[in-house]
């Protein structure tokens, strides 16, 4: 089990520029993100998300530890399936017990610095962001992991206003009514 350790930014051109100096470039995907839940959205309501990313299933859990919040990945697809006590295949049973709760383009550069990955998105809907992640192996590596982020951002001098994540940013253009029912 890994557990993402992430933050979101949406950086200056020249705090850009400057996180990027020194940068590996890893690539360049497209990515085709599909959001599903329950018609009662209960699983985004309680933290729980599942997606189909290019034909392959992720869960991700949100968990509060203390004042953080990340989220446990799990990939394996028995896992999965085991954690919705099914024994469809995924793409059954998202497509005759779930809704697409939402889905977006995103086109992704991403690059590694010391520890970090930088993955910068542009959506197709028109919202660009910039997340910062530590992948750690158990909880008590989070604070540190947090931490770690903010000493890196920080001395770039990019700001840590809360910036919306793509779900917050989708949800509010094309869903008002439920960005309000999740978020208030």
């Amino acid at each position: 089990m890994q557990i993402e350790v992430e933050q979101n930014f949406q950086p200056t051109e020249e705090q850009m520029s400057k996180l990027l100096d020194g940068a590996e470039f890893l690539g360049d995907k497209i990515i085709n993100d599909k959001y599903f839940d329950l018609p009662d959205y209960s699983l985004h309501k309680n933290g729980v998300y599942l997606r189909n990313r290019n034909g392959d299933f992720e869960l991700k859990i949100k968990k509060n530890i203390g004042d953080m919040k990340v989220k446990e990945e799990i990939e394996n697809i028995d896992e999965i399936k085991k954690y919705f006590n099914t024994n469809k295949n995924l793409e059954d049973f998202t497509r005759e017990d779930m809704v697409i709760f939402y889905e977006y383009v995103n086109n992704r550069k991403k690059y590694k610095k010391e520890d970090f990955t930088i993955d910068i998105d542009n959506l197709d809907f028109g919202y660009k962001m910039v997340e910062i992640e530590l992948l750690v192996s158990d909880e008590s590596k989070i604070k540190e992991a947090t931490e770690k982020i903010r000493n890196f951002v920080s001395s770039y001098g990019i700001s840590f206003d809360k910036v919306q994540t793509k779900r917050e940013a989708y949800l509010k253009k094309f869903k008002p009514e439920v960005f309000k029912e999740l978020f208030g």
